[in-house]
C-alpha cells in the first residue's frame, strides 16, 4: 500500500492596509505554501510582502534572490475574484505580512490559505 502524506489546511480572513504595523501578522514557520484570495472590484496594482524572524520581531520589506522585491502583481477585475501565490522568498521567514501597495487594495476582501 503506497502511503500518502497528508498536509493541514486552513483559511483565514486577513485586513489589508497599507500600513505594515496594521497588517495581518501570518506565521510562517510552519507552511509549505501559500495563496491569497482577493475579492473583486479592486483598482490595486500590487500587494508587498515584508517579513521576520519571528511573529513579533521586526519585519522588514521581502526582496528575492536577486534583489527584486518579491510582490505579488495584481491582474485587474470587476467582476471575479482572483488567486494569487504567495512569492517563493516567502518560505525562509517565520512570519510574514501582507501589505497593500496602494489605497485601493485596502477596501477588498482577502482570505490566505495556507498549507503545512
Amino acid at each position: 500500500m503506497e502511503q500518502k502524506i497528508r498536509r493541514k489546511y486552513k483559511t483565514f480572513p486577513i485586513a489589508l492596509s497599507t500600513s505594515t504595523a496594521a497588517a495581518t501578522t501570518i506565521r510562517w514557520d510552519d507552511v509549505a505554501g501559500g495563496c491569497i484570495e482577493l475579492g473583486a472590484g479592486t483598482a490595486a496594482t500590487s500587494l508587498q510582502v515584508w517579513a521576520s524572524d519571528t511573529d513579533s520581531g521586526t519585519f522588514g520589506r521581502l526582496y528575492d534572490s536577486t534583489g527584486a522585491a518579491a510582490d505579488i502583481k495584481l491582474a485587474q477585475s470587476s467582476t471575479e475574484a482572483r488567486v494569487y501565490s504567495l512569492p517563493d522568498a516567502c518560505y525562509g521567514a517565520g512570519a510574514i505580512k501582507i501589505v497593500a501597495g496602494q489605497e485601493a487594495a485596502t477596501a477588498i476582501t482577502a482570505s490566505v490559505m495556507l498549507k503545512t
